[in-house]
């Protein structure tokens, strides 16, 4: 009952934290089998509980033995079915505790349960994924030998894909991998235990590099950032796939990764010609506090027509804001100031932004609607009024989008109407730049043999 509930609570708090939250090939996820779902860790607290709203699994966990330091925390995290790990580096005397935790995963699997585990071990939050450990497989073929090998675990590789892992309203992408069935390594695992599970490990780590867009280093990562802003979009239109698709967008990010990094291992002088040209524009960008989506030939926001109808919706609409505003601030204000003082592990920014949120909003909205309850002496209008807070508080965020890109806007008229010989000299700058990706992509598809069309059938896979 207590994990039912917060359960939903908490895939209440990510569908209100995640613009959108999307899967791909859950229906490859075998039904009334033993499972241990394997995943990238970008995200701490915030991944366990994507994978659970996604995999239609009620799950089991492993957690850092830390954590049930009372008989309150002990009790509580055990409900919510969570199972202690004794960790090296917290008490190496406690280590043989854990016979006693692979026993309980055992049984639970024994009973045809879901356990996830992360087998980087551990959550840095940047764009890479860690050497993969082998806990998963162990813990599964341990569960084979206990069930005498009639229980048929499968391990399900699973990739999680944030679009921005810190931000509020962003996009979550989850993608489930092809199961692999320890059964199919019964005869190996009783030769070679070892090899059994090295080759278990590897085909996860083979998986997982597959499922995300993890770098393989962070040296890529502002170059790929880049590319994601500057030319993503265009990519796409050359491959003919749609970016608000989260399929095609993650394809594409993940053909701009293996482009990337094959240029670093192949033509690093090119590498750094690139860079070069890419500092000076953006550094000219900054200096005029730009974005470079008002560079891009295919933005209509400097239209005469569009100035007018942004100025439209921000005159008219601003009634609505304001009400937003007045009934939301504190709630929204209240986790980004709490993150930016007290929270500094990046992996752990969104988690507690959720985990803030989610209870200020608790505790301020009933507040509010007991408010206007009392000074109204109407049920009905209170109702009323409750059903608006979320729907105002949304408005605002919609709203001050626009505020933004509106100044954008009139700032690039305004620099264009003082300053043209810059605007002109960034223009070239960003030509400078597509000509450059261009002329690297044709090079790059025509090296590993592979046309437009061609590629974007490997990447899809």
């Amino acid at each position: 009952m207590l994990y039912r509930f917060i359960k939903l609570l908490a895939i209440t708090a990510i569908k209100t934290f995640f613009n959108s939250i999307s899967s791909e090939h859950a229906d490859t996820i075998p039904k009334n089998k033993p499972l241990i779902f394997t995943s990238n860790h970008p995200n701490t607290m915030m991944d366990p509980i994507v994978i659970g709203y996604t995999c239609c699994r009620n799950l089991h966990f492993f957690a850092k033995s830390t954590l049930f330091s009372t008989s309150f925390t002990n009790w509580f995290l055990q409900k919510i079915h969570l199972v202690p790990l004794f960790r090296r580096q917290d008490n190496p005397k406690q280590m043989h505790k854990n016979k006693e935790s692979f026993s309980k995963a055992f049984d639970l699997l024994k009973e045809n349960k879901a356990f996830l585990i992360f087998p980087e071990g551990v959550s840095t939050g940047e764009r890479i994924l860690s050497k993969i450990k082998t806990g998963a497989a162990r813990i599964g073929f341990g569960a084979e030998l206990h069930g005498n090998w009639e229980l048929d675990v499968h391990i399900i590789p699973v990739g999680i894909n944030y679009s921005n892992s810190i931000q509020f309203r962003s996009d979550a992408l989850v993608r489930f991998g092809q199961p692999i069935r320890l059964n199919d390594f019964k005869a190996l695992y009783k030769e070679d235990e070892i090899e059994a599970v090295h080759q278990v490990t590897s085909q996860i780590e083979t998986a997982l590099s597959k499922l995300t867009v993890n770098l393989k280093d962070l040296e890529t990562q502002h170059i790929v950032e880049a590319l994601e802003t500057i030319y993503k979009q265009e990519l796409a239109v050359d491959l003919g796939m749609e970016i608000n698709d989260k399929k095609d967008d993650f394809s594409v990010t993940k053909g701009l990764i293996t482009a990337v990094e094959w240029y670093y291992d192949y033509h690093p002088e090119q590498v750094e010609i690139f860079k070069g040209l890419l500092h000076k524009y953006e550094r000219l960008l900054s200096r005029l506090n730009l974005k470079d989506e008002f560079l891009d030939p295919s933005t209509p926001g400097v239209l005469l027509s569009s100035q007018i109808k942004a100025l439209s919706y921000l005159f008219f609409l601003f009634p609505v804001y304001l009400y937003g505003v007045i009934n939301n601030v504190i709630p929204y204000k209240f986790p980004r100031w709490y993150t930016s003082h007290f929270v500094r592990a990046k992996a752990e920014i969104a988690s507690w932004k959720m985990i803030t949120g989610t209870a200020v909003f608790l505790i301020y909205y009933p507040i509010e609607i007991m408010a206007v309850w009392f000074f109204s002496g109407s049920f009905f209008w209170a109702f009323v009024y409750a059903l608006t807070l979320p729907m105002s508080g949304n408005f605002v965020l919609k709203y001050l989008r626009r505020i933004q890109d509106y100044r954008q806007q009139l700032r690039f008229l305004s620099i264009f109407s003082k300053k043209r010989r810059l605007i002109y000299l960034l223009i070239q700058q960003r030509t400078q730049l597509i000509d450059f990706i261009n002329k690297a992509k044709d090079d790059y598809l025509e090296s590993i043999g592979f046309s437009s069309e061609a590629l974007n059938k490997k990447v899809v896979k």
